[in-house]
C-alpha cells in the first residue's frame, strides 16, 4: 500500500466551513464530521399537526393568524400575518445536497445557471414527520451517493425537498405554485424525481384578480399556473435504492452534456461558478423568511403606491437628459444573484454628479412623507442611488435591502424607454403584511413608499416592457444611532439570530469535477464583467482564518472509509469513497485523517496522514491481498 500525498494546483471542488463541535465534554473543538444517516434524519422528525390542516390554513382568506411568538414591537395597530410553525428541521446550508425551501428557491437556483450551461437535477422528496419515510430515506443514503459517487455540481444539481416542512416555514402563505412535490406530482414518501436540463425555473404564476380593496394591486397564487417544466421533462425512480446511481448516471447522459463557459474555462471553474450563486439564492430565501419575520412593522401593509411630486419628478427627468452621455454599464460580483445581470446587464447614470441637489429634492420630498407614513420621526437619508436601466429580458428577485440603513424606502419609476405595442407593464411584486404575493403594475411617474427591510420585494420575471429606469432612496429612523441606538442594535441583532436559529452547516463534500475531451462552448462568455478572479480566489477567500483545502482521493481497487482522528483518538467519519473517487474538504494544519477499509474504524497500513498544506491531494494506492 502507498499513500501518495501531490502537492498540485487543482482547482479545489466546492468547499464548505466546516462547523465546531465538542467530542464528549472535551474542551477542544473539531470539524463537524458526517453522522450516521439514521442520525442525522431521525433528528427532523416532528410532531406539528396535519399536513392537510395547514394546507386548509394556508389556503383560507379568512382571518390572519398573527401569533407574533418573537415578541416583536410593532407600531400600534399594525398587524403583520405569521404562518409558520415551530419545531421544524433547521435548513440545512452548504451541504452538497441542497435543502429547497419551496417551489420559488427550486425556480431561483434553476434560473441562476443560463440555459446552456444548466445542469441536470436530482431531488428526494422526503417528510420529516413520518419515521416509515424517515427510514426508508436513511436507506438510500442519498447524502453520501452524491457525495461520493455522483457528477459535481456542474453536471448535477442534488437536493431534498422536506414536504412536511415546506408548507410550514414562511410567515408568509404557501401558495400552489411553492408546493414542489405537487408540481411533480409526487405520492411516494420518500421519492427521487429526476429533472432534465430543459427545466429553467420561471414558472408563471396564477393571478386572483385585483384586490377588492385597490384596484391598483393584483393578488397572486393560485392553481392555474404555468409550470415551464412539463411531464416529459421529469422522471421518477421506481428501482432498487443499489440501482441509483446508475439511473442517474444514464439519465445524465441522455440529456447532455451543459455548455462550458468561454471565460470559466473549465467544468471545475464552472461548477464554483455555479456553487457560489447557489449560496447567495439561498441565504435570500432565508432572510426573506426568518430576517423578515423578527423585524419590526411600520405601517398598515408595508407599501404604499403615490405620484411622484411634480418638482421632484421634472428634476430626476432632467438630470437624466442632461447626463446620458455619461452612463456606464454596472458591475456585480459573479455570486450576485438578485438580478440576472449574468444575461443583461444594467446602466447606471450616477446621480453623484450632482450630489447636494439630489440630497436636497431627497429630504424635501420624500422624508416628510415616508415620516407621515411610517410614523418615524426624525428620519435620516442613509442612500440615494440611480438611475438604473434596467433592459428587456432582465430579472430581479425578491429581496430585502440592508437592515441596518435601509428601513424606510422609497423605488421611483421614472421612465419606459425603447416600448412597443407589445410591450407589458414589469410589475413591482411585494409579499404584504397579510401574507400574499402582490403586484403594482409601477407605471412612469409613480413611487412606492415600502419598509424595505422587511417587506419581500423585486420584480421576479422577466422585463417585457423595453428599458424601464428607476431610482431609489433609502431612510433610517435617525435614533438607529442616537440615544435609542441600543434599542435598534437589539432589534437588528434579533432578526440576524432568528435566521442563525433556523439554520445548520454541512460540510461540502464532491466527487472531483470531470473535464470533458472536447468541451462545446457556450456563444456568450457568462461571468465575463464580474469580479470573478477565476484563480481559485474566491473559494480561498471563503475559508475561516487558518483553514485548509484538501482533496482526498482512492486510488485502490475498492471502496474505503476516510476518517478524521481527534487528539482525544475519538474517530470520525468523513465520507465514503468508492475506486477512483474523490472529495474535498476544509480542515486546519496537523489535523490527523486516515483511510480505512468499509466498515473499519482501523488505519489500514500506511493509510494515515498529517495535514500539511492546503490545495493539495492525498490519494490512498493500493491492492487487495
Amino acid at each position: 500500500p502507498k499513500l501518495q500525498k501531490v502537492n498540485s494546483n487543482y482547482n479545489n471542488n466546492y468547499k464548505m466551513k466546516f462547523v465546531a463541535v465538542v467530542l464528549g465534554t472535551a474542551a477542544a473543538t473539531v470539524p463537524l464530521a458526517q453522522a450516521s444517516v439514521l442520525r442525522d434524519t431521525f433528528d427532523f422528525v416532528s410532531n406539528i399537526g396535519s399536513h392537510d390542516a395547514v394546507k386548509t390554513q394556508m389556503a383560507s382568506d379568512g382571518e390572519i393568524p398573527t401569533p407574533n411568538k418573537l415578541n416583536i414591537v410593532h407600531r400600534e395597530g399594525v398587524k403583520i400575518a405569521d404562518y409558520s410553525q415551530d419545531g421544524l428541521p433547521k435548513v440545512r446550508l452548504e451541504g452538497r445536497v441542497m435543502d429547497l425551501i419551496n417551489g420559488i428557491h427550486w425556480d431561483d437556483i434553476l434560473q441562476d445557471t443560463p440555459d446552456e450551461m444548466r445542469p441536470s437535477a436530482a431531488v428526494v422528496f422526503y417528510d420529516s414527520s413520518d419515521e416509515v419515510c424517515m427510514a426508508k430515506y436513511a436507506k438510500m443514503r442519498w447524502d453520501a451517493r452524491a457525495e461520493t459517487q455522483l457528477p459535481a455540481r456542474e453536471r448535477l444539481f442534488a437536493a431534498r425537498y422536506d414536504m412536511h416542512a415546506a408548507p410550514r416555514r414562511a410567515w408568509y402563505k404557501f401558495t400552489p405554485e411553492m408546493d414542489l412535490a405537487k408540481r411533480f406530482q409526487v405520492t411516494d414518501c420518500p421519492q427521487l424525481v429526476y429533472v432534465s436540463r430543459k427545466c429553467n425555473g420561471e414558472t408563471e404564476w396564477c393571478s386572483r384578480g385585483f384586490d377588492p380593496k385597490d384596484e391598483n394591486i393584483e393578488l397572486m397564487g393560485c392553481e392555474d399556473f404555468v409550470d415551464q417544466c412539463t411531464h416529459r421533462d421529469y422522471e421518477k425512480f421506481t428501482g432498487n435504492y443499489k440501482e441509483i446511481v446508475g439511473w442517474l448516471k444514464a439519465k445524465i447522459k441522455d440529456d447532455g452534456a451543459p455548455m462550458l463557459s468561454p471565460f470559466l474555462h473549465t467544468y471545475s471553474e464552472q461548477g464554483h461558478w455555479i456553487k457560489s450563486r447557489d449560496t447567495t439564492s439561498t441565504d435570500n430565501h432565508m432572510r426573506n423568511i426568518f430576517l423578515s419575520q423578527a423585524f419590526p412593522g411600520f405601517s398598515e401593509r408595508g407599501f404604499k403606491a403615490v405620484p411622484i411630486p411634480d418638482e421632484f419628478y421634472k428634476w430626476l427627468l432632467s438630470f437624466y437628459e442632461r447626463h446620458q452621455k455619461d452612463r456606464r454599464t454596472e458591475f456585480w460580483d459573479a455570486s450576485s444573484t438578485q438580478m440576472s445581470f449574468h444575461e443583461v446587464k444594467t446602466g447606471f447614470v450616477d446621480m453623484d454628479m450632482e450630489r447636494y441637489e439630489k440630497e436636497r429634492m431627497a429630504n424635501k420630498h420624500l422624508k416628510p412623507m415616508l415620516e407621515e407614513w411610517s410614523d418615524q420621526k426624525p428620519l435620516e437619508l442613509t442612500s440615494f442611488y440611480g438611475q438604473r436601466e434596467y433592459p428587456e429580458g432582465i430579472t430581479l428577485k425578491n429581496h430585502l435591502d440592508r437592515i441596518d440603513t435601509h428601513v424606510l424606502s422609497v423605488t421611483l419609476s421614472l421612465k419606459k424607454i425603447n416600448t412597443t405595442k407589445d410591450s407589458k407593464p414589469w410589475p413591482l411584486e411585494v409579499i404584504d403584511w397579510t401574507g400574499q404575493h402582490v403586484r403594482y403594475h409601477h407605471p412612469a411617474g409613480t413611487m412606492v413608499l415600502y419598509e424595505s427591510s422587511k417587506l419581500p420585494h423585486g420584480r421576479p420575471y422577466r422585463n417585457r416592457g423595453g428599458v424601464h429606469l428607476g431610482c431609489f432612496c433609502h431612510f433610517k429612523p435617525k435614533q438607529m444611532h442616537g440615544s435609542d441606538a441600543q434599542r435598534w442594535e437589539e432589534i437588528v441583532k434579533k432578526a440576524r439570530n432568528n435566521k442563525m436559529l433556523h439554520s445548520e452547516y454541512k460540510p461540502y463534500k464532491s466527487t472531483r469535477s470531470e473535464e470533458p475531451p472536447n468541451p462545446v462552448y457556450s456563444p456568450i462568455p457568462y461571468g465575463e464583467d464580474t469580479r470573478w478572479q477565476g484563480d481559485g480566489s474566491e473559494e480561498e477567500a471563503g475559508l475561516e482564518p487558518g483553514q485548509l483545502a484538501v482533496n482526498f482521493i482512492n486510488k485502490a481497487d475498492r471502496a474505503l472509509d476516510v476518517y478524521w482522528q481527534s487528539p482525544e483518538g475519538h474517530s470520525v467519519h468523513q465520507g465514503r469513497l468508492s475506486s477512483g473517487a474523490s472529495f474535498s474538504i476544509n480542515t486546519y494544519r496537523n489535523h490527523r485523517f486516515f483511510f480505512a477499509e468499509v466498515g473499519s474504524k482501523k488505519p489500514l497500513p500506511a493509510g494515515t496522514l498529517s495535514i500539511e498544506k492546503g490545495r493539495t491531494d492525498y490519494a490512498y494506492n493500493s491492492k487487495q491481498d
